[in-house]
């Protein structure tokens, strides 16, 4: 496996990654302008990670609420183990499960999935979603830059339900909150929760672009009280939105 960068994103706070602009991004949305906080949760809250990346997310709720117990996915192999690399680099151990799997609608052993190897957190099961964002880098760095930040792989990756996906963990009781960020397959995310699921989760957090009324519309269909902001430092254009839902 390449040799990772250690970044420090904050006095005494280091994290492993690839690419410097992109953690340093990631650590600014989570950590310093709180676009995913929830002040809320039990003081050992039940978490579900769904695109976890390199587990910036994974750490925030870990720093917040110490013995939050969270079960991270993450298909991008490079990832999954920058996710690991961070885990052991803060000293977490037992309370954080990694799965290296896509949760959608339709599992299977070997689906299609683009990786964008320069901007893995933009890899995708549903690559349409891509043209956008490489045509509006263009404008900020030019389009020989972007066409070589937006390079693409095939790989295969494991997609699982999410109901059957978290029997194997053995969460019986409440799960506090589900995040999800998955590059378009957010109904896919929510079609896989099973009726006798929904009740347990008490809250929600979901980046989401073209298909925010889907979401929206099912959250609502399921009792939460739904209220939507644009995501910060995305353009625009792009339509990206962190909806957040509550019982």
């Amino acid at each position: 496996m390449p040799t990772a960068n250690l970044i420090e994103l904050a006095e005494g706070f280091f994290c492993y990654g690839d690419d410097e602009a992109t953690t340093r991004f990631g650590y600014r949305e989570i950590f310093e302008d709180d676009a995913y906080a929830f002040d809320d949760l039990p003081a050992n809250p039940v978490v579900v990670d769904v695109g976890a990346g390199i587990g910036l997310f994974t750490l925030f709720v870990k720093r917040r609420y110490p013995a939050a117990k969270v079960l991270a996915f993450e298909p991008v192999p490079r990832s999954a183990a920058l996710l690991r690399q961070n885990l052991t680099l803060h000293g977490i151990r037992d309370d954080v499960v990694v799965r290296r799997s896509c949760l959608g609608a339709k599992p299977g052993p070997d689906n299609d999935f683009t990786l964008v190897p320069n901007l893995a957190g933009n890899s995708t099961l549903y690559p349409r979603e891509l043209v956008e964002q490489q045509q509006l880098m263009a404008t900020a760095v030019g389009e020989q830059r972007a066409a070589a930040l937006f390079a693409t792989e095939r790989i295969t990756v494991e997609v699982e339900c999410f109901s059957p996906a978290l029997e194997g963990f053995a969460v019986t009781g409440p799960i506090d909150l589900v995040k999800i960020d998955v590059e378009g397959a957010e109904p896919d995310v929510l079609h896989g929760i099973a009726d006798s699921d929904w009740p347990r989760i008490g809250a929600l957090l979901v980046e989401v672009g073209g298909a925010r009324d889907v979401v929206e519309r099912t959250l609502r269909e399921r009792g939460f009280a739904v209220r939507s902001t644009r995501a910060p430092f995305m353009w625009p254009e792009l339509g990206i939105y962190n909806v957040i839902a509550r019982r």
